[in-house]
């Protein structure tokens, strides 16, 4: 190969880092896009949309639609839900079932 060819190799762009940007926009645009059009009612559809995609395990689908959602909850203003909630102690627990 000439050392000319090889140079512009070398220099040419990774596709993909255009790949990783497209996908950001194209996060950016859905998120966007559903906020203005549904407003709050934006993070709830991103969140079955995201289930169902789990669901049919689509993970990588399902990777899009987490991002969606985390935008749109950013977007709308809501505190993302804690999905894992610590549990109480046992003991309190146990006082919390008495009552």
């Amino acid at each position: 190969m000439p050392e000319e060819a090889r140079h512009q190799k070398e220099q040419m762009p990774h596709l993909d880092r255009y790949m990783d940007m497209k996908t950001d926009l194209d996060i950016l645009l859905v998120a966007t896009r559903l906020v203005e059009e549904l407003g709050d009612d934006a993070v709830r559809l991103a969140k079955v949309k995201l289930v169902e995609l789990i669901a049919a395990n689509n993970l990588r689908a399902a990777a899009f639609w987490r991002d969606v959602l985390r935008v749109c909850e950013e977007q709308a203003g809501i505190k993302p839900a804690d999905v894992l909630q610590p549990r109480p102690p046992a003991s309190d627990q146990a006082k919390l079932a008495a009552h």
